[in-house]
C-alpha cells in the first residue's frame, strides 16, 4: 500500500466514523476508487485503533467516571460514583450482547450477500430514511437498560456495510426518548466494546508486512486527525436535530453508486 493511499483511506475512515454516513461503506468504495482488489484487513483495523482512541480521549471524563463506576461494584470507595453512572454502564453492558450475538450471526452473511457496491448502495438510501425520521423525534429522558437493549439491537444490524452505526444507535436512542446529547455519548462510547470485539476476532486472519508499517503509521494519523475534528462538530448536529443534512447526502451517494455500481 503506497502512502498517498493510505493517508486518503485514513482521512475517509476518520470524516466517517463519527458521521452518520456509514464509515464501512466509505471506505468499501474508496477501496474500489482506488483499485484495492486484496483488501488489507489489518490495515481497516489500525484505522479503527485510531478513531477508538478519538473516542477515549475525546469522552475521557466520562470514561473515568465508567471505570471507577466499575469498580464501584466492588469497591466501597467508588460506590457513588457506580450509583452515579450504574444507568450509563449497565446500559453500555446490556446493549453490547446483542450487539455481539447479532454480529457474530451475521458475519458470514455480510460478507457473502451484503458486501457488494450495489447492496452498499441501497444501504446507505435507507440511512438516509433513518436519519431524516430520526430529526423529529425530540426528548429529555436518560438511558436505560431496557432502552440500550433496543439501541443495541440497532448497533448489531448496523454491521451490514452501507447501514450507518452512529445514525442507527443515535436515532434508535431519540425515538426511544433519550436526550440527544446523551444519546450521541452513548452511542459512541457503546461503539468501543463492539469495535473492539470485532478487532480480536478477526485478528487471528490478519497479515503483517514491514514494508507498510510506514503507510499504516500515517493512515492511523490522518484517522486520529480528521477524526478529532469531526466528533465535536458531529454532536453539534445531533443536539440541533441536524442530521437531515447527512441524510441529503447519504441518499445522493447511495443513489449514484447504484445507478453506478
Amino acid at each position: 500500500m503506497d502512502i498517498l493511499s493510505a493517508i486518503l483511506l485514513g482521512l475517509l475512515q476518520g470524516l466517517t466514523e463519527f458521521l452518520p454516513v456509514s464509515s464501512s461503506a466509505h471506505l468499501a468504495l474508496g477501496k474500489h476508487i482506488l483499485h484495492f482488489d486484496n483488501p488489507d484487513l489489518l490495515f481497516d483495523i489500525m484505522l479503527h485503533v485510531a478513531t477508538l482512541c478519538v473516542i477515549l480521549i475525546f469522552f475521557r471524563k466520562r470514561v473515568m467516571l465508567l471505570i471507577r463506576a466499575f469498580f464501584g461494584i466492588f469497591i466501597k470507595k467508588y460506590s457513588k460514583d457506580y450509583f452515579e453512572q450504574k444507568r450509563f454502564l449497565w446500559g453500555i453492558v446490556v446493549a453490547s450482547i446483542p450487539t455481539a450475538i447479532i454480529g457474530l450471526f451475521m458475519e458470514r452473511y455480510v460478507l457473502n450477500y451484503f458486501n457488494t457496491i450495489l447492496f452498499i448502495g441501497y444501504a446507505l438510501i435507507i440511512t438516509s430514511i433513518i436519519l431524516v425520521i430520526s430529526d423529529n423525534f425530540y426528548g429529555n429522558g436518560k438511558m436505560t437498560v431496557g432502552k440500550g437493549f433496543i439501541i443495541g439491537i440497532g448497533q448489531g444490524l448496523a454491521v451490514i456495510p452501507g447501514i450507518s452505526r452512529s445514525g442507527t444507535t443515535i436515532a434508535i436512542s431519540v425515538m426511544l426518548g433519550i436526550d440527544r446529547k446523551e444519546a450521541a455519548e452513548f452511542s459512541f462510547l457503546l461503539s468501543v466494546p463492539a469495535v473492539l470485539g470485532a478487532m480480536i476476532l478477526k485478528l487471528n486472519n490478519v497479515s503483517f508486512h514491514t514494508q507498510d508499517i510506514v503507510a499504516y503509521g500515517t493512515g492511523m494519523l490522518a484517522a486520529f486527525i480528521s477524526g478529532f475534528v469531526v466528533i465535536g462538530i458531529m454532536l453539534n448536529f445531533i443536539i440541533k436535530a441536524q442530521l437531515k443534512y447527512f441524510a441529503f447526502y447519504c441518499l445522493i451517494v447511495g443513489v449514484v453508486t447504484v445507478l453506478f455500481s
